[in-house]
């Protein structure tokens, strides 16, 4: 019997008879899971994907561990390329949302739509919306983008063109990603404690309590303005990444959560693992009643106040302990004060 020759990586196996096409639905988000991979492998554990709980245009923010370095992605894949390797996507205008820093993915992804085509364009949202030809499609204004795999020089989107393999180069050509970041500054006094049960704060379930009361908070005040971010896996302090699209800034937000004790205190403690100070990323400690519902205040402090406070504190809520006073938020305000601490008016 002749021996069979082995098929090429990227020649499709045999699909069995009763697999259905997928549908566009389907396609996309696997297009986006399958890219995220390949980012997170070719980051080499210097970055995290986020995914927006809304979509507002952007399907996926990679970021700089220990930083707010965020490059916001938007993906498009492609089931099908001409025999001589041309892709092409009409991508309504109001559809490519404006965003500082961030990229349009353009990926083929072939039959059995199970790994991606080993060469993808990576496209400056801005570069692309100035040069992408403009036609009118179903009524519509459309971005024509017509651009081949193989590349060449009469490819107008070749210079973005790069094989999977060139990731890493281009990560650590983006400005500020390699630069170290530096460690905590370490406050006086700080120790390293052993909290009872009783005395900590984040239980498991009163911790996702917490995450989405202030999700919450913040999708009310912000509505269309704020996309709310959450990573694959958490890897350092942010809890959620906040992107304002009017300005087009980012920001931070690390929350902690506690229950009221009988004895009214608490042990405030902020993990030093993974945490880095920036002006635009705050911590939020949530305080839950004894029906775990939010209860009158919460405290809001910017991260660059806490080497002065303290990572592992003990503090009383009535009265509030006096240094903790100025960083306390009715709770019924939490998410307009913290937008217009993190974005203004």
């Amino acid at each position: 019997m002749a021996l069979r020759q082995p098929l090429s990586p990227l020649d499709p196996p045999l699909r069995p008879p009763w697999r259905s096409e997928l549908s566009t639905p389907q396609f996309g988000p696997m297009c986006e899971d399958l890219l995220a991979v390949s980012l997170m492998a070719a980051a080499g554990g210097l970055a995290t994907i986020g995914r927006p709980m809304v979509d507002r245009g952007v399907d996926l923010y990679m970021r700089r561990l220990r930083s707010l370095l965020t490059v916001p992605i938007q993906v498009k894949g492609f089931t099908h390329a001409d025999p001589d390797a041309t892709v092409s996507e009409d991508l309504l205008v109001s559809d490519v949302h404006e965003a500082p820093g961030g990229y349009l993915a353009f990926v083929h992804a072939p039959l059995p739509y199970d790994q991606l085509y080993r060469r993808l364009f990576l496209i400056p949202i801005a570069t692309f919306r100035e040069r992408c030809p403009v036609i009118t499609a179903a009524g519509k204004r459309a971005f024509h983008f017509v651009a081949n795999l193989a590349g060449g020089t009469t490819d107008p989107w070749s210079e973005f063109l790069m094989d999977i393999d060139q990731l890493p180069e281009w990560l650590a050509a983006i400005p500020g990603w390699m630069r170290p970041v530096p460690p905590a500054p370490s406050s006086e006094g700080d120790a390293i404690l052993e909290l009872t049960e009783s005395s900590s704060h984040d239980n498991l379930a009163e911790a996702h309590l917490g995450r989405l009361w202030a999700t919450s908070a913040i999708a009310r005040a912000g509505l269309d303005r704020v996309v709310i971010v959450e990573d694959r896996v958490r890897l350092d302090t942010v809890t959620l990444l906040l992107h304002d699209l009017p300005s087009g800034q980012v920001a931070g937000l690390h929350i902690r959560t506690a229950a009221y004790p009988e004895d009214r205190r608490i042990h405030f403690d902020v993990k030093r693992r993974g945490f880095f100070i920036d002006p635009k990323l705050y911590i939020l400690l949530v305080l839950l009643d004894k029906e775990r519902k939010a209860g009158d205040f919460c405290l809001l402090i910017p991260s660059e106040a806490m080497p002065e406070l303290g990572y592992s504190e003990t503090l009383t809520l009535d009265p509030l302990t006096k240094r903790f006073r100025p960083y306390q938020v009715p709770a019924e305000q939490l998410g307009r004060t913290l937008l217009t601490n993190l974005f203004g008016a």
